[in-house]
């Protein structure tokens, strides 16, 4: 029996700081275009002015955990609930105050290639709203005080970890090894000794121009330019992270329980490619648990699967720069969990039919029209594109092009994957639970 214990997202889980709530207001939606383009520092930059009463501002730079050095390992966890401490021209206080008079928030995320740092303001209070914003991003002095202070914060952010975010997190580990195996979140055993020098060094050589992206939604590409601009960022040396080579094999954590906790995968595709889309197509077709509440699962997981009791199974894939990966994450009692898992290591590899990417297809052109309305995910989605591709596309552009996407186009992009090393990370009770070897 399938269960609905994997309908959000769990390849993406950022640390995020918020400050206060955005003032809300009704206006009629303009349709428009969006515009992107460089400037003469290289910083990236996008407008999409669609009439929004809300304007999402991102500022997002290449300093994610693929770029962490091997010694610092968890720093940018740290980096990210840093954001909002006191900075060389005001406290956090201060600036906290400052964007609750205006109305504003200011939240930080991330995932393993980029920082995202993202303003909701109104409209008439945007001008004040961004010096603050330039004042977390330029001027930031990672006090040692304030480092230890923020010590539960990371503890709980640890014990606060989805099972089947551990899984995920192991998996890249070890499909990738280093770069963009580097995990999203700190060891324990890290916590506390991350110091400010080590924050000061990584800021300074990762945010940078160069590196940057900026994403304005709500506004005028003119807007975009002038914030990327004012930024006072470092343009001195830049890091530089390794390689994404993908090399398979397995990682298990035993943590006992009654469940286990499976992610597999298999390699993917870069971003911006033709085969990142149809992967992304087949992950869809994989399966995400029942599309209505109480209901049947009819996916291609679900029935490889069968009727061994409840479980939760889902595909994704994910795409970055010069890598990806394509899988499904697998949550099953431990007894059964030997017949699931090779079960899903089959469907894994196998052709997916015209029908499934028939539904697959109108699933995902509707997951991607519905990330749209949210302005913050769309700010950050085009920020990223602009830094892996140095373009970006609107959702209705995106969702032009999944219309595209052959049942034989998916059929390559799977066959291909077929071809790598399959890498397994499994995280629970795991007395039962197969070898990647013996999938």
């Amino acid at each position: 029996m399938a269960s609905n214990a994997l309908k959000n997202s769990i390849i993406r889980h950022p640390g995020v700081r918020g400050y206060a709530q955005a003032a809300q207001a009704a206006v009629k939606q303009q349709a428009a275009s969006l515009q992107f383009g460089t400037t003469q520092n290289n910083t990236f930059i996008a407008a999409l002015d669609n009439g929004s009463p809300i304007t999402r501002v991102t500022v997002a730079f290449k300093a994610g955990a693929r770029f962490e050095a091997p010694t610092e390992l968890g720093l940018t966890h740290v980096l990210r609930t840093a954001a909002g401490q006191s900075t060389g021209c005001a406290s956090g206080f201060i600036l906290a105050r400052k964007l609750a008079q205006h109305g504003a928030s200011v939240t930080c995320s991330g995932d393993r290639e980029f920082i995202y740092y993202t303003l909701e303001a109104t409209k008439e209070n945007l001008s004040p709203a961004l010096e603050c914003l330039n004042n977390l991003i330029s001027n930031q002095e990672f006090r040692p005080w304030e480092l230890s202070d923020n010590v539960p914060r990371l503890k709980y952010d640890i014990a606060a970890l989805a099972p089947q975010v551990r899984a995920v997190d192991l998996l890249h580990k070890a499909a990738f090894r280093r770069g963009l195996g580097n995990s999203l979140f700190i060891s324990p055993k890290k916590i506390g000794k991350v110091s400010s020098e080590s924050l000061q060094h990584y800021a300074a050589s990762t945010l940078t121009p160069a590196r940057c992206a900026v994403a304005v939604i709500g506004e005028s590409k003119e807007t975009a330019t002038m914030i990327a601009q004012a930024l006072t960022l470092n343009s001195g040396s830049e890091a530089k992270g390794d390689g994404g080579k993908y090399f398979g094999g397995e990682l298990r954590k035993e943590t006992g329980g009654e469940l286990v906790h499976v992610a597999l995968g298999l390699q993917g595709a870069k971003a911006g490619t033709p085969q990142s889309v149809a992967l992304a197509v087949a992950a869809k077709a994989l399966g995400n648990g029942p599309v209505t509440k109480w209901g049947a699962d009819n996916s291609i997981l679900a029935k490889a699967i069968g009727n061994i009791g409840p479980f939760a199974a889902a595909g994704f894939n994910v795409a970055y720069s010069d890598n990806g990966l394509y899988g499904a994450v697998l949550s099953v009692p431990k007894d059964e969990a030997a017949q699931a898992i090779k079960a899903v290591a089959t469907a894994l590899r196998s052709p997916v039919s015209a029908d499934a990417v028939a539904a697959a297809k109108a699933q995902l052109k509707v997951q991607l029209l519905s990330e749209a309305d949210e302005g913050t995910n769309l700010a950050e989605t085009i920020a990223a594109q602009g830094l892996q591709t140095g373009a970006a596309r609107n959702p209705a552009e995106l969702a032009g092009v999944v219309d595209k996407v052959t049942a034989a186009d998916v059929t390559q992009a799977v066959a291909a994957a077929a071809k790598s090393p399959l890498t397994m990370a499994s995280v629970g009770n795991l007395a039962c639970t197969p070898y990647v070897d013996e999938l």
